[in-house]
């Protein structure tokens, strides 16, 4: 049984590592680090376009890296810490 869980857990990181290697996610988390906002927010901000930035939000949901309220997307707690780890990441590869 621990095994299952291992591999879930192997999985989701896989899931989410190629989710945040995609073109834009990381702007969009970047955006939201500010605070809540609205999809016309984040299109505004990010410059992405509506059909990209609307495949990654569901993308980040899915892997509980955002959440919605009834008009706005914002970080879960587990979209903070994996922000910070990326944001850690740039810091070293861009010198």
């Amino acid at each position: 049984m621990p095994q299952k869980s291992e591999e879930n857990r192997d999985d989701d990181s896989r899931e989410i590592l190629k989710v945040i290697s995609r073109r834009g996610v990381s702007d969009l988390l970047n955006s939201l680090n500010t605070g809540p906002k609205k999809f016309s927010q984040l299109m505004f901000e990010t410059k992405l376009n509506p059909s990209i930035i609307d495949r990654h939000l569901k993308a980040l949901l899915k892997l509980g890296l955002i959440y919605k309220d009834s008009e706005n997307y914002a970080l879960t707690d587990r979209g903070k810490s994996i922000l910070k780890v990326v944001e850690e990441l740039f810091r070293v590869i861009k010198p």
